[in-house]
């Protein structure tokens, strides 16, 4: 009976450790420097800085249309990422000069303060803050609003639209359907670890620590909300990281009016390589619909 409890005691342990550690590793922030800047591509800019709700220094730019324009389009990176890679996805839309782009370097990324990310729910909190401040800052500039966001950003953007209605246009590539369903399939697929019980206490730990649930963030049981709004959705064919069932799953969750583009041949962040042209025209195409 003794050696029963030493190994329950043993198995416990062991749980609470891998979890404790998981909870590290789901908040890390992989660092990539910022690979382009505006002027690379010719592009006019300013540069913004602006306070999170919880103190942080977040950074982006803002990018003006040619002429002056009342449209702004929000550009939201991945995890890891930043605006210098979200360049390349919206050359298109910088290029056609059509309207303003605003790209927000979340926080922990590029030149934005902060350690830890939350997948999510501190996420929607960058952006909101910027949406604050760029209404006091650019007032006419930021009349009207439509949002284009990848990965993590595609998540953020999803939830971020179906609570502020301002934003009038939605286009998420490769978002997450939840933040709960990913954290364990990324546990499974690269550490061989299975979600119950590891992971779902791995966000409980990580939750403590930052203030916030993030197994409540689920673009998937917000996404209904954007309707009437147009929604567009790009995925990835080969994309393991967020797979099709996502996408499916989203997409039935989803009112009217909505697309779905699935991009054959592409791997996770690879759609605007694969099919550069289509990409662009797609994505211009979109938001001249709404913001002719």
């Amino acid at each position: 009976m003794v050696f029963l409890y030493i190994a329950l005691g043993a198995v416990v342990v062991l749980i609470l450790a891998v979890s404790l550690y998981g909870s590290f590793e789901i908040t890390k922030i992989p660092f990539l420097a910022t690979p382009y800047v505006p002027e690379d591509y010719g592009l006019a800019h300013e540069d913004v800085s602006f306070t999170s709700h919880d103190g942080l220094k977040l950074t982006g730019w803002f990018l003006p249309a040619r002429s002056p324009s009342t449209v702004t389009l929000v550009v939201l990176h991945g995890l890891g990422s930043n605006a210098g890679d979200m360049l390349l996805n919206t050359l298109g839309l910088a290029r056609a000069g059509a309207w303003n782009l605003f790209y927000l370097n979340f926080r922990g990324h590029a030149d934005s303060q902060g350690r830890l990310t939350s997948l999510g729910p501190l996420e929607l909190r960058d952006l909101e803050s910027a949406l604050a401040f760029m209404k006091k800052a650019k007032p006419e500039a930021m009349r009207r609003l439509g949002i284009y966001g990848h990965s993590l950003g595609g998540a953020v953007a999803i939830v971020g639209a179906s609570r502020h209605p301002e934003f009038e246009a939605v286009i998420a590539e490769s978002p997450f359907a939840t933040a709960e369903g990913t954290i364990g399939r990324f546990s499974r697929i690269f550490y061989g670890i299975p979600a119950f019980p590891f992971m779902t206490l791995a966000m409980i730990f990580a939750g403590l620590r930052l203030g916030v649930s993030i197994r409540a963030f689920s673009p998937l049981r917000e996404i209904g909300k954007i309707a009437p709004r147009p929604l567009l959705l790009i995925h990835a064919e080969r994309d393991l990281r967020m797979p099709f069932e996502d996408m499916q799953a989203l997409m039935a969750a989803a009112g009217e009016p909505k697309e779905l583009w699935v991009v054959p041949g592409a791997d996770h962040g690879e759609p605007w390589m694969v099919a550069k042209e289509e990409f662009e025209q797609r994505l211009v195409a979109f938001f001249r619909k709404v913001f002719p």
